[in-house]
């Protein structure tokens, strides 16, 4: 445990004993394995759970069970309902700090509350000045286009409704509405929908006008025979993919905005986000190994010097970004009440941190946040992301326009 979380016990300790009732909170702590069943304590314990010195003593004890324990006893605060008491725990140490708190995400991941969003406002634009990696233009009033699919409801009854999806589709538009863009929504669409909805949006005339473009799709997904990242949408059953069911795969919605096929985003930053399972393994935690192996890799000899002669062309596939919430073949997580897991760390990243960082930069800060959040079976989730051409910083400059 860190030493803010332990100082942050100690400091509250007093305070919060007597709002616990060990008889809801202790098995809490051993499902979430803060406390293992055989430790040598719990007898004792047990004896005496409505004294306030066994609560005392089970929570210093806490500092001295691992990296993991302080979220974990967050988590099992919550699960016991005692939110008031979590709430406070989670408070920042340095309350009187001058910069804006962020919402801690545990709160949000584990509570009944979805996230609210409030985007920090840039303040300078970030999209011209640079020393080696040139920026794209994000100056554009709307400062883009964004088409947010949302599946919740499916025709089969063997593919779960996802009730939550609606506040990660709620969170995502007022979050991006809120940076300056113009945002189209659609909910519960087929396989063949989709593919018409994104398509009929990558030949809006109105792209010409913007600087940048993102596509957001949350469903149900999975991985084909051949290991490509399937959508699915409402009208998916497994028992019917060999007969009418029409295929959506992830690269499809790309190919949609090639520079041959949506020639009015050419050399614009394009941006997919696709928060869906791409299969059915689950990915555990593991043991931190600082172990490593080093390799040399061994350049050809018999490279030549080829002339190739200088055509004013543009790539095809360029400016891309491609962003899956986890990894080929593995599931991805979603809280029932408050939405997503990638969702949820992805706005509230982008509205606290877009306007002073480039977005390869969120993605980043996304994912190390992602670490930290596991399952009660200590299940994780990996995010990817996959730049096509993508070689210039995008600085998103959310709510600021000339004007102003």
């Amino acid at each position: 445990m860190n030493r803010k979380d332990r100082e942050q016990i100690d400091h509250c300790c007093e305070s919060i004993m007597s709002k616990i009732d060990l008889t809801k909170l202790l098995p809490k702590l051993l499902e979430n394995k803060v406390y293992n069943r055989d430790d040598v304590n719990i007898p004792r314990w047990s004896k005496n759970l409505g004294a306030q010195s066994t609560v005392k003593d089970i929570l210093l004890t806490i500092k001295t069970r691992g990296p993991n324990a302080f979220k974990n006893l967050i988590l099992s605060l919550r699960q016991s309902n005692h939110e008031d008491v979590a709430d406070i725990l989670e408070k920042q140490n340095n309350a009187s700090s001058n910069t804006k708190q962020e919402n801690p995400l545990d709160h949000h991941i584990f509570s009944d509350e979805p996230l609210t969003i409030e985007v920090c406002k840039a303040t300078k634009f970030l999209d011209c000045e640079y020393d080696v990696i040139e920026r794209y233009p994000m100056r554009s009033k709307p400062r883009g286009l964004v088409l947010i699919i949302t599946n919740i409801y499916y025709e089969s009854s063997y593919e779960n409704p996802r009730f939550s999806a609606k506040h990660d589709n709620n969170n995502l538009k007022k979050l991006f509405e809120e940076m300056g863009f113009t945002v189209d929504t659609y909910q519960n669409l087929t396989g063949q929908a989709m593919k018409d909805t994104i398509k009929e949006f990558s030949k809006r005339d109105d792209l010409n006008k913007v600087d940048s473009c993102f596509v957001i799709v949350t469903s149900h997904g999975m991985e084909d025979e051949e290991s490509n990242t399937e959508i699915q949408g409402t009208d998916y059953h497994i028992a019917s993919r060999q007969a009418n069911y029409e295929k959506v795969l992830c690269t499809e919605v790309c190919d949609y905005f090639t520079a041959e096929a949506c020639p009015q985003l050419a050399e614009k930053p394009k941006i997919f986000i696709f928060q869906l399972c791409r299969g059915k393994k689950k990915q555990k935690g593991v043991i931190h190994s600082r172990i490593t192996t080093d390799s040399c890799a061994m350049k050809s000899t018999n490279e030549a010097n080829i002339e190739i002669p200088h055509i004013q062309t543009i790539r095809n596939y360029s400016d891309m970004l491609i962003v899956q919430s986890t990894l080929p073949g593995y599931v991805s997580y979603r809280d029932s009440k408050t939405g997503s897991w990638f969702i949820q760390i992805l706005c509230k990243i982008f509205m606290n941190h877009a306007h002073q960082n480039h977005v390869q930069d969120l993605f980043n800060m996304i994912d190390a946040e992602l670490k930290n959040l596991r399952t009660t079976n200590y299940e994780c989730q990996t995010s990817s992301v996959q730049s096509l051409g993508f070689n210039k910083h995008c600085y998103l400059n959310p709510g600021l326009f000339m004007e102003s």
